[in-house]
Protein backbone atom coordinates (compact mmCIF):
# COMPACT_ATOMS: atom_id res chain seq x y z
CA UNK A 1 0.00 0.00 0.00
CA UNK A 2 3.03 1.85 0.24
CA UNK A 3 2.30 3.01 -3.23
CA UNK A 4 -1.13 4.88 -2.71
CA UNK A 5 0.27 6.32 0.83
CA UNK A 6 3.09 8.35 -1.19
CA UNK A 7 2.13 9.03 -4.05
CA UNK A 8 -1.61 9.23 -3.78
CA UNK A 9 -2.35 8.49 -7.53
CA UNK A 10 -4.74 6.07 -9.37
CA UNK A 11 -2.38 5.56 -11.86
CA UNK A 12 -0.13 3.49 -9.35
CA UNK A 13 -3.02 1.60 -7.85
CA UNK A 14 -2.81 -1.97 -7.47
CA UNK A 15 -6.46 -3.02 -8.11
CA UNK A 16 -6.46 -4.88 -4.76
CA UNK A 17 -5.63 -1.41 -3.05
CA UNK A 18 -8.51 0.31 -4.90
CA UNK A 19 -10.97 -2.95 -4.17
CA UNK A 20 -10.04 -1.85 -0.48
CA UNK A 21 -10.39 1.93 -0.53
CA UNK A 22 -13.75 1.26 -2.01
CA UNK A 23 -14.78 -1.50 -0.33
CA UNK A 24 -13.54 1.11 3.29
CA UNK A 25 -15.90 3.68 1.65
CA UNK A 26 -18.78 1.27 1.79
CA UNK A 27 -18.82 -0.29 4.34
CA UNK A 28 -18.18 3.13 6.60
CA UNK A 29 -21.63 4.08 5.21
CA UNK A 30 -21.87 7.86 5.79
CA UNK A 31 -18.35 8.03 7.36
CA UNK A 32 -17.00 10.11 4.85
CA UNK A 33 -19.71 12.75 5.87
CA UNK A 34 -19.16 12.02 9.69
CA UNK A 35 -16.85 9.96 11.43
CA UNK A 36 -17.49 9.27 15.07
CA UNK A 37 -14.46 9.05 17.20
CA UNK A 38 -14.79 5.01 17.57
CA UNK A 39 -15.04 5.27 13.15
CA UNK A 40 -11.74 6.83 13.30
CA UNK A 41 -10.16 3.13 14.66
CA UNK A 42 -12.03 1.20 11.81
CA UNK A 43 -10.55 -0.19 8.54
CA UNK A 44 -11.30 -2.81 5.92
CA UNK A 45 -8.17 -4.72 4.36
CA UNK A 46 -7.55 -7.74 2.23
CA UNK A 47 -6.94 -10.67 3.78
CA UNK A 48 -5.26 -13.51 1.06
CA UNK A 49 -6.60 -16.34 3.46
CA UNK A 50 -7.58 -17.75 6.98
CA UNK A 51 -4.27 -18.98 8.12
CA UNK A 52 -3.23 -17.22 11.05
CA UNK A 53 -0.83 -15.42 8.86
CA UNK A 54 -2.47 -13.94 6.78
CA UNK A 55 -5.10 -12.32 9.43
CA UNK A 56 -1.96 -11.22 11.02
CA UNK A 57 -1.29 -9.19 7.91
CA UNK A 58 -4.55 -8.17 7.17
CA UNK A 59 -4.78 -6.50 10.98
CA UNK A 60 -1.14 -4.90 10.05
CA UNK A 61 -2.51 -3.41 6.89
CA UNK A 62 -5.90 -2.06 8.86
CA UNK A 63 -3.45 -0.62 11.61
CA UNK A 64 -1.62 1.33 8.95
CA UNK A 65 -4.66 3.13 7.89
CA UNK A 66 -5.53 3.92 10.83
CA UNK A 67 -2.68 5.33 11.47
CA UNK A 68 -2.16 7.48 8.39
CA UNK A 69 -5.84 8.81 9.84
CA UNK A 70 -5.21 9.42 13.17
CA UNK A 71 -1.94 11.16 12.86
CA UNK A 72 -2.46 12.87 10.33
CA UNK A 73 0.48 11.29 8.54
CA UNK A 74 0.46 10.31 4.78
CA UNK A 75 3.99 8.11 5.46
CA UNK A 76 2.42 6.73 8.60
CA UNK A 77 3.10 3.14 7.55
CA UNK A 78 6.66 3.46 6.54
CA UNK A 79 7.57 5.49 10.01
CA UNK A 80 9.73 3.07 11.92
CA UNK A 81 8.23 4.80 15.07
CA UNK A 82 5.27 3.93 14.75
CA UNK A 83 6.42 0.04 13.77
CA UNK A 84 5.54 -1.10 17.31
CA UNK A 85 1.72 -0.69 16.93
CA UNK A 86 1.79 -2.02 12.89
CA UNK A 87 3.86 -5.24 14.43
CA UNK A 88 1.69 -5.21 17.16
CA UNK A 89 -1.96 -4.68 15.48
CA UNK A 90 -3.52 -7.74 16.87
CA UNK A 91 -2.88 -6.47 20.08
CA UNK A 92 -5.36 -3.97 19.50
CA UNK A 93 -7.68 -5.48 18.06
CA UNK A 94 -11.27 -5.03 19.42
CA UNK A 95 -13.39 -6.95 16.56
CA UNK A 96 -13.09 -8.51 13.46
CA UNK A 97 -15.43 -9.69 10.88
CA UNK A 98 -15.16 -10.79 6.94
CA UNK A 99 -16.18 -8.70 4.78
CA UNK A 100 -17.01 -8.72 0.52
CA UNK A 101 -14.61 -9.69 -1.74
CA UNK A 102 -11.65 -11.32 0.39
CA UNK A 103 -11.63 -8.28 2.57
CA UNK A 104 -11.64 -8.07 6.77
CA UNK A 105 -13.40 -5.43 8.66
CA UNK A 106 -11.01 -4.55 11.57
CA UNK A 107 -11.95 -2.37 14.82
CA UNK A 108 -9.33 -1.47 17.22
CA UNK A 109 -9.16 -0.10 20.73
CA UNK A 110 -9.08 3.23 19.99
CA UNK A 111 -7.96 5.00 23.72
CA UNK A 112 -5.25 2.23 23.55
CA UNK A 113 -3.44 3.21 20.37
CA UNK A 114 -4.29 7.00 21.55
CA UNK A 115 -2.26 6.40 25.07
CA UNK A 116 0.78 4.90 23.06
CA UNK A 117 0.88 7.66 20.16
CA UNK A 118 0.77 10.10 23.36
CA UNK A 119 3.00 8.46 25.35
CA UNK A 120 5.52 7.90 22.39
CA UNK A 121 5.17 11.81 21.20
CA UNK A 122 3.67 11.13 18.40
CA UNK A 123 0.92 13.44 16.64
CA UNK A 124 -3.35 12.87 17.50
CA UNK A 125 -5.79 13.98 15.27
CA UNK A 126 -8.83 13.23 16.97
CA UNK A 127 -12.33 13.43 15.41
CA UNK A 128 -12.41 17.65 15.38
CA UNK A 129 -12.11 17.38 11.72
CA UNK A 130 -13.65 20.53 9.53
CA UNK A 131 -15.95 19.20 7.39
CA UNK A 132 -14.92 20.27 3.57
CA UNK A 133 -17.87 20.84 0.78
CA UNK A 134 -16.83 19.78 -2.76
CA UNK A 135 -17.54 21.68 -5.73
CA UNK A 136 -16.87 19.51 -8.36
CA UNK A 137 -17.69 19.41 -12.24
CA UNK A 138 -15.88 16.92 -14.93
CA UNK A 139 -15.65 17.85 -18.58
CA UNK A 140 -17.57 15.23 -20.83
CA UNK A 141 -17.20 16.79 -24.08
CA UNK A 142 -15.72 19.75 -26.11
CA UNK A 143 -18.30 22.65 -24.16
CA UNK A 144 -19.89 20.41 -22.08
CA UNK A 145 -19.72 18.79 -18.51
CA UNK A 146 -21.65 18.11 -15.44
CA UNK A 147 -21.75 18.81 -11.78
CA UNK A 148 -20.80 15.88 -9.35
CA UNK A 149 -23.49 16.03 -6.77
CA UNK A 150 -24.03 13.75 -3.70
CA UNK A 151 -25.69 10.71 -5.45
CA UNK A 152 -22.98 10.27 -8.57
CA UNK A 153 -22.06 7.47 -9.12
CA UNK A 154 -18.77 8.22 -11.08
CA UNK A 155 -15.77 5.89 -10.75
CA UNK A 156 -13.93 9.85 -9.32
CA UNK A 157 -16.11 10.43 -6.75
CA UNK A 158 -15.63 7.30 -5.58
CA UNK A 159 -12.16 7.42 -5.31
CA UNK A 160 -12.39 10.92 -3.77
CA UNK A 161 -14.66 9.15 -1.10
CA UNK A 162 -12.48 6.21 -0.15
CA UNK A 163 -9.53 8.64 -0.16
CA UNK A 164 -11.74 10.77 2.36
CA UNK A 165 -12.92 7.82 4.72
CA UNK A 166 -8.67 6.45 4.75
CA UNK A 167 -7.82 10.23 5.49
CA UNK A 168 -10.51 10.51 8.03
CA UNK A 169 -11.84 13.62 6.25
CA UNK A 170 -15.65 14.56 6.51
CA UNK A 171 -16.71 15.67 2.71
CA UNK A 172 -19.98 17.27 2.39
CA UNK A 173 -21.18 17.22 -1.82
CA UNK A 174 -23.59 19.06 -3.13
CA UNK A 175 -27.03 17.48 -3.85
CA UNK A 176 -28.76 18.04 -7.29
CA UNK A 177 -31.48 20.32 -5.12
CA UNK A 178 -28.40 22.51 -3.92
CA UNK A 179 -27.11 23.39 -7.42
CA UNK A 180 -30.37 24.03 -8.79
CA UNK A 181 -31.44 26.31 -6.08
CA UNK A 182 -28.41 28.07 -6.59
CA UNK A 183 -28.77 28.04 -10.07
CA UNK A 184 -25.39 26.82 -11.07
CA UNK A 185 -24.83 24.19 -13.52
CA UNK A 186 -21.76 23.01 -15.61
CA UNK A 187 -20.84 26.51 -16.95
CA UNK A 188 -22.05 27.94 -14.20
CA UNK A 189 -19.73 26.28 -11.22
CA UNK A 190 -17.16 26.76 -13.85
CA UNK A 191 -17.01 30.95 -14.00
CA UNK A 192 -18.23 31.82 -10.57
CA UNK A 193 -15.10 33.16 -8.63
CA UNK A 194 -14.14 31.14 -5.18
CA UNK A 195 -15.27 33.31 -2.79
CA UNK A 196 -19.04 32.48 -4.42
CA UNK A 197 -18.75 29.28 -4.42
CA UNK A 198 -17.56 29.30 -0.89
CA UNK A 199 -20.08 31.63 0.50
CA UNK A 200 -22.44 28.83 -1.09
CA UNK A 201 -20.45 26.06 0.46
CA UNK A 202 -19.99 27.48 4.16
CA UNK A 203 -24.38 28.29 4.23
CA UNK A 204 -24.53 24.49 3.35
CA UNK A 205 -22.47 23.05 5.73
CA UNK A 206 -18.99 23.13 4.87
CA UNK A 207 -16.17 24.61 6.76
CA UNK A 208 -12.99 23.97 4.47
CA UNK A 209 -14.25 24.25 0.59
CA UNK A 210 -12.82 22.06 -2.14
CA UNK A 211 -13.65 23.54 -5.60
CA UNK A 212 -12.19 21.21 -8.76
CA UNK A 213 -12.30 20.84 -12.03
CA UNK A 214 -12.13 17.49 -13.78
CA UNK A 215 -11.22 16.46 -17.44
CA UNK A 216 -13.76 13.44 -17.59
CA UNK A 217 -15.03 10.93 -14.77
CA UNK A 218 -12.47 8.04 -14.39
CA UNK A 219 -10.72 7.22 -11.11
CA UNK A 220 -7.46 8.30 -13.39
CA UNK A 221 -8.63 12.02 -14.00
CA UNK A 222 -6.83 15.15 -14.09
CA UNK A 223 -8.21 17.57 -11.98
CA UNK A 224 -7.13 20.96 -10.90
CA UNK A 225 -8.17 21.74 -7.14
CA UNK A 226 -8.36 24.91 -4.95
CA UNK A 227 -8.64 24.31 -1.53
CA UNK A 228 -9.78 27.31 0.39
CA UNK A 229 -9.53 27.08 4.41
CA UNK A 230 -10.56 30.03 6.73
CA UNK A 231 -7.55 32.49 5.49
CA UNK A 232 -5.53 29.96 3.21
CA UNK A 233 -5.85 28.97 -0.18
CA UNK A 234 -4.06 26.12 -1.96
CA UNK A 235 -3.91 24.59 -5.44
CA UNK A 236 -3.35 21.81 -6.34
CA UNK A 237 -3.22 18.69 -9.23
CA UNK A 238 -4.24 15.39 -9.28
CA UNK A 239 -7.04 13.22 -8.89
CA UNK A 240 -6.78 13.04 -5.03
CA UNK A 241 -4.39 15.62 -4.36
CA UNK A 242 -7.32 17.39 -3.18
CA UNK A 243 -8.82 15.56 -0.40
CA UNK A 244 -4.86 14.46 0.30
CA UNK A 245 -3.50 17.87 0.74
CA UNK A 246 -6.67 19.05 2.56
CA UNK A 247 -5.99 16.01 5.17
CA UNK A 248 -1.71 17.67 5.24
CA UNK A 249 -3.41 21.19 6.21
CA UNK A 250 -6.01 19.93 8.60
CA UNK A 251 -3.89 17.31 10.64
CA UNK A 252 -1.05 20.37 10.98
CA UNK A 253 -3.75 22.76 12.27
CA UNK A 254 -5.47 20.47 14.12
CA UNK A 255 -3.18 17.24 15.66
CA UNK A 256 -1.78 17.67 18.86
CA UNK A 257 1.70 15.91 20.19
CA UNK A 258 3.23 16.73 23.74
CA UNK A 259 2.64 16.19 27.29
CA UNK A 260 -0.48 17.69 29.04
CA UNK A 261 0.22 20.83 29.88
CA UNK A 262 -2.60 22.95 32.19
CA UNK A 263 -4.19 26.18 29.90
CA UNK A 264 -6.93 28.45 31.19
CA UNK A 265 -10.09 29.52 29.06
CA UNK A 266 -13.12 31.62 29.85
CA UNK A 267 -16.43 30.80 27.86
CA UNK A 268 -18.86 33.88 28.18
CA UNK A 269 -22.60 33.77 27.34
CA UNK A 270 -23.49 30.69 29.57
CA UNK A 271 -26.88 31.64 30.57
CA UNK A 272 -27.79 28.55 33.07
CA UNK A 273 -27.03 25.10 34.08
CA UNK A 274 -28.02 23.46 31.02
CA UNK A 275 -25.74 25.56 28.93
CA UNK A 276 -23.03 24.85 31.30
CA UNK A 277 -23.53 20.95 31.21
CA UNK A 278 -23.15 21.14 27.42
CA UNK A 279 -19.63 23.24 27.28
CA UNK A 280 -18.32 20.74 29.50
CA UNK A 281 -19.33 17.68 28.36
CA UNK A 282 -18.21 19.56 24.94
CA UNK A 283 -14.77 19.81 26.02
CA UNK A 284 -14.48 16.47 27.83
CA UNK A 285 -15.04 14.91 24.19
CA UNK A 286 -12.09 16.77 22.45
CA UNK A 287 -9.24 14.08 21.86
CA UNK A 288 -6.47 16.18 23.05
CA UNK A 289 -8.24 17.47 26.21
CA UNK A 290 -7.66 14.74 29.32
CA UNK A 291 -9.89 16.71 32.24
CA UNK A 292 -11.55 19.93 32.69
CA UNK A 293 -11.75 21.49 36.09
CA UNK A 294 -14.12 24.72 36.85
CA UNK A 295 -11.87 27.63 38.52
CA UNK A 296 -14.53 30.23 38.27
CA UNK A 297 -18.03 31.63 37.80
CA UNK A 298 -18.93 35.45 37.33
CA UNK A 299 -22.15 36.49 35.96
CA UNK A 300 -22.95 34.52 32.24
CA UNK A 301 -18.58 33.53 32.69
CA UNK A 302 -17.25 30.14 33.58
CA UNK A 303 -13.41 29.84 33.33
CA UNK A 304 -12.52 26.58 32.76
CA UNK A 305 -8.89 24.90 33.34
CA UNK A 306 -7.75 22.52 30.75
CA UNK A 307 -5.33 19.68 31.01
CA UNK A 308 -4.00 19.08 27.21
CA UNK A 309 -2.25 18.83 24.27
CA UNK A 310 -1.19 21.02 21.24
CA UNK A 311 -0.72 25.04 23.07
CA UNK A 312 -3.00 27.17 23.45
CA UNK A 313 -2.66 28.54 19.54
CA UNK A 314 -3.95 24.70 18.85
CA UNK A 315 -6.54 24.65 21.40
CA UNK A 316 -7.87 28.23 20.20
CA UNK A 317 -8.61 26.91 16.35
CA UNK A 318 -9.91 23.56 17.24
CA UNK A 319 -12.56 25.30 19.86
CA UNK A 320 -13.33 27.98 17.15
CA UNK A 321 -13.84 24.62 14.51
CA UNK A 322 -17.30 23.87 14.20
CA UNK A 323 -18.95 28.01 16.10
CA UNK A 324 -20.22 26.35 19.22
CA UNK A 325 -17.37 28.61 20.95
CA UNK A 326 -16.22 31.42 19.20
CA UNK A 327 -12.96 33.27 19.69
CA UNK A 328 -13.13 36.85 21.28
CA UNK A 329 -10.51 39.03 22.32
CA UNK A 330 -8.64 38.17 25.46
CA UNK A 331 -9.14 39.48 28.52
CA UNK A 332 -6.61 41.71 30.59
CA UNK A 333 -5.31 39.01 32.45
CA UNK A 334 -4.57 37.42 28.64
CA UNK A 335 -6.45 34.00 29.43
CA UNK A 336 -7.97 32.42 26.04
CA UNK A 337 -12.04 33.47 25.90
CA UNK A 338 -14.88 32.57 23.93
CA UNK A 339 -18.38 33.52 23.83
CA UNK A 340 -21.03 30.79 23.53
CA UNK A 341 -22.80 30.72 20.45
CA UNK A 342 -26.94 30.21 20.46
Amino acid sequence: MSQYFSGFSLRNLRPAVFLCLSVAALCLGDAALALTRAELYQATAPVADRSEAAQTAAFQTAMKIVLVRVTGRRSAEDDSALAPLVDNARRYVQQYRGAQDGQVWVSFDGPAIERWLTQNGQPLWGHERPTTFVWLTAQTGPQSGVVITADDASELKMAIDAAAVLRGVPLLWPSAADVQRNRLDYAGVNGAAPSTLADIGRRLGGEGILIGRAIGTSGAANVRWTHLFQDRGSEYSGALEGVNSAADLYAGLFAASGNLAPIDIEVTGVGDLREYANVQTYLESLTFISHVSVVALTGDTIGFRLATRGGAESLRRTLSLNGRLQSIAAGDNGILRFQLRH
